[in-house]
């Protein structure tokens, strides 16, 4: 059990009212100035991996899909202004055929909280887990509610930044990165989480306007319900947080719902698929199946050392300036000799389920 440490609710009751009044001072939510958010990017026949400019917060990347008389998206970003802006510029640079199809890869709010812009007539499909965690209580997910919560601080952070600047030109371009995070966080406030409307358990088989598409679960990894979206004619999978990085770069994917122990097995489910490019959740698309091979070793030490950590007595605070994952420094560089904190709690919950002590 997680314990509040004294001063959280004087904390969390100063952070609501910052956030109230940055609220309050929000501009619109699309801050571009009619700059492209989004570049396309064709990597198959009909096939665009999408990922964001920087214009305004997009944080994951998605896949366009164009078949004969229809088009399917894979993960709808962060929020339904960002959605908005994705469907609208798919629209005048990609194509004009409408979306059908939309597949998320696993619940997280950067992947899927773009869900609302889409029409009864849109169907939405994810694993069941997906939906199990879209009707729950989403604003208490930690997942979601630690990373909004950071929002209001950044953008204080970010206004005292413009406010130091005496270069023009740094001031300029403070003041653009002031302005995206704002509107960020009053594009948010519209979230109304919409679940998938169908799911899958295992696996299952889309064959819609010439185009075949496989949805696989492979096993618990980064969340409980991760898709691997497959198109087999084209050997692409697109892998969500479940697998992130970039050609000749190893991701190190965020594990605050994740369950590392079984991670390694799944990855091994993933290799199983018969692809040549990656298209992962963030990050650029890339061919090296040995970043699987590379993550699967780091996550069974990670887990080894964690646990072995915990046998001793020590606290998940504690623990975390244990662990030592230099081994896997030649892939990861610093982020191996830095554990994330909160991969180490999510570690020490997943134990304690199994081994309560």
């Amino acid at each position: 059990m997680l314990m509040r440490r004294p001063g959280f609710a004087r904390a969390a009751a100063l952070a609501a009212m910052i956030a109230a009044a940055i609220l309050a001072a929000t501009p619109e939510t699309d801050p571009t100035d009619g700059r492209p958010a989004w570049r396309f990017k064709q990597i198959a026949d009909g096939v665009f991996f999408a990922t964001g400019t920087g214009a305004m917060t997009t944080m994951s990347n998605s896949l366009v899909i164009v078949n004969e008389d229809h088009a399917m998206l894979v993960d709808t970003t962060v929020s339904p202004a960002a959605a908005r802006k994705l469907v609208a510029e798919i629209r005048s640079e990609v194509t004009e055929k409408p979306i059908r199809y939309v597949f998320n890869t696993h619940f997280h709010f950067d992947h899927s909280h773009g869900n609302q812009v889409f029409g009864d007539e849109v169907e939405i499909i994810a694993h069941e887990f997906v939906r199990r965690q879209h009707t729950a209580d989403v604003g208490r997910q930690r997942t979601n509610r630690t990373f909004s919560a950071a929002i209001p601080g950044q953008i204080e952070a970010a206004r005292a930044r413009v406010t130091a600047a005496t270069d023009q030109v740094e001031r300029t371009r403070l003041q653009t990165d002031l302005r995206i995070r704002e509107a960020h966080w009053n594009a948010i406030q519209e979230t109304a989480v919409r679940p998938p409307n169908i799911t899958y358990r295992d696996s299952m088989k889309v064959v819609k306007g010439g185009r075949e598409v496989r949805l696989h679960f492979v096993g618990r990894g980064h969340t409980g319900g991760d898709s691997m979206i497959f198109l087999p004619a084209e050997r692409i999978v697109f892998t969500g947080d479940f697998l992130v990085g970039s050609p000749g770069v190893h991701g190190l994917p965020y594990m605050g719902d994740a369950f590392v122990n079984e991670w390694p097995a799944s990855l091994g489910g993933l290799k199983a698929l018969d692809f040549d490019i990656i298209v992962p959740g963030h990050g650029t698309p890339f061919r090296e199946r040995s970043q699987i091979t590379d993550l699967q070793a780091y996550l069974r030490d990670l887990w080894r050392q964690v646990s072995a950590l915990r046998a001793e007595g020590l606290s998940a605070e504690d623990a975390v300036g244990r662990v030592d994952l230099s081994a896997h420094a030649e892939n990861y560089g610093d982020r191996a000799r830095r554990v994330d904190p909160r991969a180490v709690v999510r570690i020490y919950e997943v134990l304690q389920i199994q081994h309560p002590l």
